[in-house]
């Protein structure tokens, strides 16, 4: 891991705590990370208060539901 995906690393594992403190009990979360561009060797970071099949499963859900409907889900930031 290159020093500046620890950095990154680091930060989404902060936000995560963050993230699981403010949410109700028995919510869960995915959060991603990535470079922006499309160069080789470029790294996808997560974290997640999940096991990962049921972050899988919710990703596939979300896929689905975003390709029958595209603004389900509200405004891109």
């Amino acid at each position: 891991m290159t020093e500046r995906e620890q950095q990154a690393n680091d930060m989404l594992q902060a936000i995560a705590k963050d993230i699981k403190d403010k949410l109700p009990e028995n919510f869960g979360f995915a959060l991603m990370a990535y470079e922006f561009g499309d160069e080789p060797g470029k790294k996808m970071l997560y974290v997640s208060n999940s096991n990962r099949q049921d972050v899988m499963n919710a990703m596939i859900e979300f896929l689905q539901r975003n390709i029958e409907d595209p603004k389900m889900f509200g405004k891109d930031v």
